[in-house]
């Protein structure tokens, strides 16, 4: 898909193990070279909430972001009873 988009502008980890394990996102982005992922150990290792990780030189952009679901489903769920109108 990388090479179809002509690159990668972003790596977004989200979600539970993207959000809380520093350790996975960098075994991710270990091998990301080639598409000029790097990330800055120091902001992995303490990333909490949302966060930009990359590391120096890269030209894609690492980011940790706090998946918000339940603000969705209380949209949805609003939104199903008529309370957004």
């Amino acid at each position: 898909m990388t090479a179809a988009l002509g690159g990668l502008d972003a790596l977004v980890f989200t979600g539970g193990v993207g959000e809380r394990s520093p350790e996975v996102r960098a075994g991710a982005a270990g091998g990301l070279g080639f598409l000029s992922v790097a990330i800055d150990p120091g902001r992995n290792a303490g990333a909490i909430g949302d966060m930009e990780i990359s590391g120096a030189g890269a030209a894609a952009r690492t980011l940790v972001l706090h998946a918000r679901e339940d603000l969705q489903i209380a949209h949805e769920a609003r939104r199903v009873v008529g309370a957004d109108q």
